[in-house]
């Protein structure tokens, strides 16, 4: 039978409602459930009678989280964001207190002293609390449902009257913001605004005005003169800061206009707090990565030698289980961790099926995500892990510089890999390459990165297993219960004694949130992503294509792995998606990654401005041969002997073609057997050649005739 997790989703068979986990306690042991159909509060029930309804199949698992609200935050707006943050600060220390918050009588103690410190009312937070728990215990969960009012994100299409309040003084009514003023405030935006220039809104303002909203006028001297246009063609500040403040954020603004590295050391949100309790599995993760003392060989060619490999370990902090790994070209970077971090919320028993190991999920039983992350400031600063942080409700933390002994678990964990199994395989850096005489030890490798690999989850395997922590201060209760200070053990023992942490969310939805975003086009000839086009069974069957070859084309977000652009994932507000894949006119760059594709394209442009300046110097060529003959034509039609008037040179036509019709005949006509001299050299011959025989005039004539005829 599958585990029971908090954050998992139970079906009754019975009246068909979704009864979501909220918590399992240790001592006695029983679980907290909320059903989110009734959205009544939630109820404790016995951990064994529970297992019972399941092994009856009274109760079913549910896989699916379907008010998971999964969103990336780039397609959120600052109203979303804002009634989102608003509504945290408001519940986070009632949600947070885990699990008094699930007793009766001290949920009533809480919200009643949330009440009195803020004026809302016991309602107002008891819903509050079951849309929390009704739609994941995330932050998010907290975001409005706009997509279900009214036209989500559609802007108003402009009628004759002017929209807005009144104006107060002028006569003149104002003007309505069109798709060309958009245009032109965008232009003004990026041009003036978002550059290091130092311009103030306004001043972007003025200078748009004065580019677009201005005429030059001739003055009776023959002077010009720069004139406003009439006042009800000009957009005002107002509109001009309403439509910024709609298309753009204050990250985008900040970034744009001091640059990336000022936004990230002044201006970006503060991530994680250094306070938080060890409650035991999943409460924190440690992130990190290495490059291996190891030189690899290719799959595909196993006398070229790849280099040195990127591995990364995602350890838990309260049992020192290694939850996660990955062992790649990619990183230290985004791609590297975000590999790492969904390998620690997956299936270990499929994953290493793919590398031929066989185990138990007994053996390697981590498929969780975590309350907390720590890594360093690198990766886990990337803007990509905003979607984890609110989606997952995943808290980051960053080590500061230089202070690798805040991460002292995962770095020793490196440490022993490194002396105990990489330091005895062939390729292995050794410290004596650079002495006189010393072997190139580059030269040793024969591993792949698959055979790499399958060691490393032999290594992790028996860490996890059989590994004796050294110096690990068990706790009073581990000592009375006789604990060994092995992972394994501390991981199950604090599954049933410290449980609360470890949280369970569908793969593919943890994928998703790890996943950068984009922005596609829907064309008439296909989903244009990256200068690539990509194709779904969906958009096949909602006529995607057509509706953008006759009505334009659109946008839709997707999320894509930058490793690997075969295929991507449109996503919709409600988390799910639809795959797409290359379309078959462009399978040159299947299992391509992103930057091998931009480099192919760069070849390509500078292929076609190589070949420009070559192929306008033929063109001038061409032109001076053209001319040549023009020229040569020109003169012969000036030394003409007898000229001819208009009448006489249009009447005849239609002769002049059949007399120039019957040479051009005999010129052409094939001559076998008589190569030596060209049929065009052939002099005309000078007398009349001899008598034919009567068979040969009779034939001769007649042909004549038909040519005549035609």
């Amino acid at each position: 039978m599958r585990d029971l997790l908090i954050n998992g989703i139970l079906k009754s068979t019975e009246s068909g409602h979704l009864i979501r986990i909220l918590w399992i306690s240790g001592n006695p042991k029983s679980i907290c459930l909320f059903d989110m159909d009734t959205v009544a509060m939630p109820y404790w029930v016995d951990y064994t009678e529970l297992q019972s309804q399941l092994s009856q199949g009274l109760l079913t698992f549910q896989d699916a989280d379907p008010f998971l609200p999964v969103v990336s935050e780039d397609y959120l707006s600052d109203k979303e964001k804002d009634f989102r943050d608003s509504l945290w600060e408001l519940m986070k220390d009632i949600v947070l207190a885990e699990p008094a918050i699930f007793h009766k009588k001290e949920r009533g103690a809480i919200i009643e002293k949330a009440v009195q410190n803020t004026g809302k009312t016991m309602t107002t937070f008891h819903r509050y609390l079951k849309l929390f728990w009704k739609n994941g215990k995330t932050k998010n969960a907290f975001l409005p449902n706009y997509q279900n009012c009214g036209g989500s994100g559609k802007d108003r299409n402009s009628g004759d009257s002017k929209r807005g309040r009144p104006r107060k003084y002028g006569e003149s009514s104002g003007k309505n913001v069109d798709e060309e003023t958009k245009r032109i405030f965008e232009q003004a935006i990026k041009k003036y605004y978002h550059n290091r220039n130092g311009y103030t809104l306004k001043d972007a303002y003025d200078l748009m005005i004065k580019e677009h909203y201005t005429k030059f006028v001739t003055q009776p001297d023959g002077t010009a003169k720069a004139e406003l246009l009439p006042e009800n063609e000009i957009p005002t500040i107002g509109q001009f800061r309403y439509w910024y403040g709609k298309k753009h954020d204050t990250q985008e603004k900040i970034s744009k206009r001091k640059g990336e590295a000022k936004y990230a050391l002044d201006h970006r949100a503060i991530l994680g707090k250094s306070d938080y309790g060890i409650m035991g599995p999943g409460a924190k993760y440690q992130i990190d990565a290495t490059i291996g003392d190891i030189y690899l060989v290719s799959r595909f060619n196993r006398a070229d030698i790849i280099g040195r490999p990127v591995i990364y370990f995602v350890i838990d902090t309260f049992s020192r289980m290694v939850a996660g790994m990955y062992v790649g070209l990619e990183g230290p970077s985004w791609a590297g961790a975000m590999m790492a971090i969904a390998n620690a919320a997956s299936d270990k028993v499929k994953y290493c099926a793919e590398y031929g190991v066989e185990i138990t999920d007994g053996e390697w039983p981590c498929r969780h995500v975590p309350n907390a992350i720590l890594g360093d400031r690198g990766e886990m600063e990337s803007k990509s892990v905003e979607t984890l942080i609110n989606a997952l409700n995943v808290r980051v933390e960053n080590a500061p510089p230089y202070r690798a002994d805040m991460k002292g678990i995962v770095e020793q964990y490196f440490r022993t890999v490194n002396t105990r199994a990489v330091a005895f395989l062939p390729g292995h850096v050794k410290p004596d390459m650079s002495e006189r005489g010393g072997r190139d030890y580059r030269l040793d490798a024969k591993l792949d990165i698959q055979q790499l690999t399958k060691i490393l989850i032999q290594c992790v395997l028996q860490h996890n297993n059989h590994h004796f922590l050294d110096g690990y201060e068990r706790t009073a209760d581990m000592i009375a219960d006789n604990v060994e200070p092995i992972p394994i053990k501390l991981w199950n023992w604090g599954i049933v004694h410290c449980s609360g942490a470890l949280r369970s969310f569908p793969e593919e939805t943890v994928k998703l949130c790890l996943m950068p975003t984009g922005t596609a086009s829907v064309t008439a000839k296909g989903i244009r992503f990256k200068g690539l086009y990509y194709l779904c069974e969906r958009a096949a069957v909602e006529h995607w294509f057509e509706t953008a070859r006759a009505k334009g084309s659109y946008k839709v977000d997707v999320s894509f792995d930058p490793r690997n652009m075969s295929a991507i994932y449109v996503r919709e507000p409600d988390g799910s998606f639809d795959r797409c894949f290359l379309a078959e006119w462009q399978d040159k760059y299947v299992d391509m990654c992103l930057d091998e594709i931009r480099y192919l394209q760069e070849s390509e442009k500078l292929l076609r401005r190589q070949n420009a300046a070559k192929e306008m110097a033929t063109k001038a060529d061409l032109s001076a041969a053209i001319d040549s003959v023009i020229a040569e034509a020109e003169e012969m039609a000036r030394q003409t002997a007898v000229p001819k008037s208009k009448l006489a040179r249009t009447k005849n036509i239609r002769e002049n073609r059949r007399a120039e019709k019957e040479r051009n005949r005999r010129d052409e006509a094939f001559s076998l057997g008589d190569d030596d001299v060209p049929q065009t050299a052939k002099p005309e011959p000078q007398e009349k050649p001899a008598a034919i025989s009567p068979t040969l005039a009779m034939i001769q004539k007649q042909l004549e005739e038909r040519l005549n005829e035609k």
